[in-house]
């Protein structure tokens, strides 16, 4: 295999392979000893990785955690170049210095120190709101000191992964990891490391897993390699086992109260159900450091009653002494009397201090383990309170980021609809609303505050109240008072704010394009580095292709045009850089269909033509991926009849009836499995209506007739109830009017004049309806003025001079309408002289 290149680096050998990448030896130009790890593809969330290692750079890196010198991950391969933690062996062969390499040495007396010092590595990743995820023996490398490094995070089993293999990470995942690794973006890794933490303790503790020790033993790398090959883990059944040993029994008693406590917390994290597991590992840590005070505590009390009773010994001893002393100079002199009183007056006061002396220890030792107690009281309270609160803030800030994620991806091909939702928000909405108003005034919960006004705002988007999210999103920012927003909080008000101009669009709200400036100002806020990059751009892009919309609608094709090409340029981009993204693909595919209608309104039908090729290559790879897809099938039927339309007013026939053959065998599939599809009912009957016309024109008068009549019995199926009869009605216009045609040419004259009379009215007084399929102003004018020149010409062959001059007449102002509003179009210019003649020479 070829020897990687990174500027700056020279590259030596291949000192280690995993399911996440190659590890090399390198140097840098100073010929410092470098590590670099050439990430592979498909086993890494590129994205995820450059998020949770700025969150751990920030600041300086924690303790206990190794430090990335320099790391590019949006480039392929990905690459990350870190100190070498490796020792050569006799061989000249690098040896990493990890637990894998030293598992054979434990259990030992340094255990319980390994075991802390993991548990206040871990806690110094959490502080930092970064998950490991991806604990295991060769994960774990000690420094030269002998202290612990972690190294790899984010890596293995992680949403976002392609392609997982067998790692021994997998044997000390909770099961909850093993089914569903998107939980990690959900914050539940915290107590996936408390788990894996649990397993690997336990493991250096006692040389044995807790859970399926014999099967696990097999398949874990044995200590000094890094990895078993030809392994194929069932993830589901790997869960299944572990959840059928509810216990996980230690072999042996505990030596000692300080490592029976220890023993306690190690259990609690062991826990099959994550809800019983403590929260993070900051709060393992503190337990550990807790259960030690306790300890150190009770040792000192003890040590202090031992003086205690030494000093009571040795006093009764000196008291029988003097006593004798005193007896025997009683028997000796009486001379010595007033000595004697002089020395039991001292003894005296030697017991009463003495007495004093020790009541004052006394109460000292009760005054001193009452404060412990109270302090480790105080820090147990302080533990819980914080537990609670972080699991609070973890469930609401849950909450909001799915409510986000559905409100965003509703329509979106991606995702399916929330269906029946709407209760469900309404109930979230009046928790929330009764919790702000019986926490808004509690300073202590004024950071959740904040959130819980960020989430109303969202439920107020999901349910599609315009007017609700934004003075909610209003009140939010003007209310704030929790910390200082950071660039992931800066980038949800953002999508927050797109959402709201999104809603808007959707009702034709004349505030609309002042709610994209928003968007677009909230973006431009949000720190790149702290983000993911590529969602980012995908969201401007979603705005670029929205607010072109709304140009487009308001006229201004130049300006839509623009925004649409950078839509479009920055889709195709992502596109290139993660080509298993289908959903870019139905983006990029919206893009430039939108564009073609554009073009085809400002009459650069060639222009339209080249773009809806480039759409249909898009659909057509989609559809090669997602064969059953009914709106990706629509779209490509779309792409061929708008294609067809073009071929016919270019004059190419034969195109022209490949395009629709092509449109009409997609769509007629997609009825075959939904007979009651509207859209594609609404296509169908249009290119039925063009295919009669082609038909026609070579002739075949009845077969044009039959394909008339079959679009029309298709139109008058669709129920006026349906939110698509705008546009059935101005098809159903479209097909009479055709049909009337088809009938004067076989001299049916009055047939003629009546079901063109009769398209002439529906489409005067149609209105339009904002929907998908539903016809432009412009659009609708334009037909009127093509069926008014027919309808007075029909009128001049049935003599009725009067009835075709005004319809000549009615079409010539239309006709100077549509001029005025695109002087440089030949198609409206032509379209006016042609009626104006007729008009003269009917004068």
């Amino acid at each position: 295999m070829e020897t990687p290149r990174v500027d700056g680096l020279k590259v030596m050998e291949l000192i280690g392979c995993g399911g996440c990448g190659r590890v090399y030896r390198a140097e840098d130009e100073n010929g410092t000893p470098m590590s670099l790890k050439i990430l592979d593809e498909a086993s890494v969330s590129r994205a995820l990785l450059g998020k949770m290692s700025l969150r751990l750079s920030a600041g300086g890196w924690p303790s206990g955690v190794l430090p990335i010198i320099s790391a590019d991950f949006s480039i392929t391969p990905a690459f990350r170049v870190s100190p070498l933690v490796a020792d050569a062996n006799a061989g000249g062969e690098y040896i990493p210095r990890s637990l894998q390499h030293r598992l054979a040495d434990y259990p030992a007396l340094e255990s319980w120190k390994l075991v802390k010092s993991l548990a206040r590595a871990l806690a110094g990743m959490h502080e930092r709101r970064v998950a490991h995820g991806n604990l295991k023996p060769g994960n774990i490398l000690f420094e030269q000191n002998g202290d612990l490094l972690l190294t790899d995070w984010a890596l293995g089993n992680m949403p976002g992964v392609q392609q997982c293999d067998f790692t021994d990470a997998l044997l000390y995942q909770p099961p909850e990891q093993l089914r569903q690794p998107s939980g990690y973006l959900d914050e539940a890794g915290y107590r996936w490391d408390v788990f894996a933490f649990g397993v690997l303790a336990f493991r250096i503790l006692t040389g044995r897993f807790p859970r399926c020790h014999a099967t696990f033993n097999q398949v874990a790398p044995p200590p000094g390699d890094t990895r078993r090959d030809g392994i194929h883990a069932d993830f589901a059944k790997i869960a299944k086992n572990l959840e059928s040993q509810t216990d996980a029994p230690w072999p042996d008693l505990a030596r000692n109260p300080l490592e029976a406590g220890f023993r306690r917390w190690i259990d609690r994290c062991l826990s099959l159900d994550p809800l019983k597991r403590p929260a993070t590992m900051c709060e393992v840590a503190a337990a550990f450091e807790a259960v030690e005070r306790e300890l150190a505590v009770e040792n000192e009390r003890a040590q202090l009653m031992d003086r205690l009773d030494k000093a009571e010994r040795s006093f009764g001893r000196a008291l029988f002494g003097l006593g004798a002393v005193a007896a025997l100079a009683i028997v000796l002199a009486g001379s010595w009397y007033l000595s004697n009183v002089k020395l039991v007056k001292a003894v005296t006061e030697g017991q009463n201090e003495s007495r004093q002396l020790v009541a004052a220890v006394d109460q000292a030792v009760l005054d001193k383990t009452a404060a412990e107690n109270r302090a480790y009281e105080s820090q147990v309270e302080l533990a819980r309170e914080r537990e609670l609160g972080l699991a609070r803030l973890e469930s609401s800030r849950l909450i909001g980021d799915r409510l986000f994620s559905w409100s965003m991806e509703t329509g979106h091909r991606s995702l399916p609809p929330l269906d029946g939702r709407e209760s469900r928000l309404k109930q979230l909405e009046r928790y929330f609303e009764g919790f702000l108003a019986g926490s808004e005034n509690n300073e202590r919960l004024a950071d959740e505050c904040a959130h819980v006004r960020l989430q109303l705002s969202e439920i107020s988007l999901a349910l599609g109240d315009a007017a609700g999210a934004s003075r909610r999103l209003a009140e939010t920012l003007g209310k704030w008072s929790g910390p200082p927003m950071d660039g992931a909080l800066k980038f949800r008000l953002s999508g927050d704010f797109l959402m709201l101009a999104l809603l808007r669009q959707t009702s034709a709200d004349p505030e609309t394009a002042s709610a994209f400036a928003s968007a677009r100002k909230a973006f431009s806020e949000v720190p790149r580095q702290e983000v993911d990059a590529v969602r980012m751009d995908q969201l401007l892009a979603i705005a670029d292709f929205h607010e072109a919309k709304l140009h487009a609608t308001g006229g201004k094709n130049t300006l839509a045009l623009e925004l649409l090409g950078r839509a479009a340029q920055t889709l195709i981009c992502i596109a290139g850089q993660r080509p298993d993204a289908v959903i870019l693909r139905s983006q990029l595919a919206d893009c430039y269909l939108s564009s073609a209608t554009i073009l085809d309104g400002a009459g650069s039908l060639g222009d339209a033509g080249e773009v809806r090729n480039l759409a249909m290559a898009e659909l057509t790879k989609l559809l090669q991926s997602r064969p059953d897809d009914p709106a990706i099938r629509l779209d490509l039927a779309g792409c061929h009849g708008a294609m067809a339309e073009a071929a016919v007013l270019s004059g190419d026939a034969s195109g022209a009836e490949s395009h629709s053959r092509e449109a009409l065998i997609l769509l007629d599939a997609l009825l075959e499995d939904s007979p009651d599809h509207v859209p594609a009912l609404l296509r169908k009957a249009a290119q039925l209506g063009l295919r009669a016309g082609i038909q026609r024109d070579r002739g075949l008068a009845a077969e044009a007739l039959r394909d008339c009549d079959d679009g029309i019995r298709i139109l008058k199926s669709i129920p006026a109830s349906s939110g698509e009869w705008t546009s059935a009605s101005f098809r159903l216009a479209l097909l009479g009017w055709q049909k009337g045609r088809l009938l004067g040419m076989a001299g049916k004259r009055d047939e003629e004049i009546t079901l063109i009379c009769e398209a002439r009215d529906v489409l005067k007084n149609l209105k339009a309806a904002g929907q998908a399929e539903a016809p432009q102003p412009e659009q609708v004018l334009r037909s009127r003025a093509y069926l008014l020149g027919d309808l007075g010409h029909a009128m001049q062959l049935a003599t009725r001079k009067e009835d075709a001059i005004l319809a000549f007449t009615e079409a010539v102002s239309l006709w100077e309408d549509l001029s005025a509003s695109r002087p440089r179009t030949e198609e409206y210019s032509e379209g006016l002289a042609w009626c104006r003649q007729r008009l003269a020479d009917m004068k």
